[in-house]
């Protein structure tokens, strides 16, 4: 028993240092950041591959904690899109229920994100004067575009979050084997 609390608290610390390495990259290599911010999952995944959601939701809380010292407001589109989403899609995943509905609630919370990070942003760095074309258009329109490609990104997004979900596992299926 102690020995599986070692490992789940092993795999925990691994995957939030992993995820605190990918946020402060994120923040100081700006050219990369939405990059970073997607590959800080894989921490978050590292317990999840054994089925510790306890353990990934830790993983969540710690690197969103810490990233917060490191990158301050920075870390948000870390803690929307690639922490606690990432445990709700496993565990969805790995549950079997309704896919349908899971899509449903996916798309939803989509919405809340792009909500969210468009406000965000729009008080920060958002200089529409840069963007002609898109200027001319009625900022509700805007709005609906830019939520309509953020969804369909997010839902590309969500398919490869379960594929490499399922290529980590077996990856640490093999590395545990041996």
């Amino acid at each position: 028993m102690k020995r599986d609390i070692g490992i789940r608290f092993a795999l925990a610390g691994v995957g939030a240092a992993l995820s605190i390495i990918f946020i402060t990259l994120s923040y100081f290599v700006k050219n990369l950041s939405l990059s970073f911010t997607v590959m800080a999952s894989v921490g978050v995944m590292l317990p999840l591959t054994k089925n510790y959601y306890k353990e990934g939701l830790l993983t969540c809380i710690a690197s969103g904690v810490i990233g917060f010292f490191i990158a301050n407001i920075n870390v948000i589109p870390f803690v929307l899109a690639s922490s606690f989403y990432v445990v709700f899609t496993i565990f969805w995943h790995n549950s079997n229920f309704n896919k349908i509905m899971g899509i449903l609630i996916k798309i939803l919370y989509s919405f809340l994100v792009f909500f969210v990070l468009y406000k965000v942003a729009s008080l920060i760095i958002i200089d529409f004067d840069r963007l002609s074309k898109l200027n001319a258009l009625n900022p509700a329109v805007l709005y609906i575009l830019f939520n309509i490609v953020f969804t369909l990104a997010f839902v590309v997004y969500d398919f490869l979050i379960i594929q490499t979900y399922q290529y980590i596992k077996s990856l640490l299926g093999k590395v545990s084997k041996k």
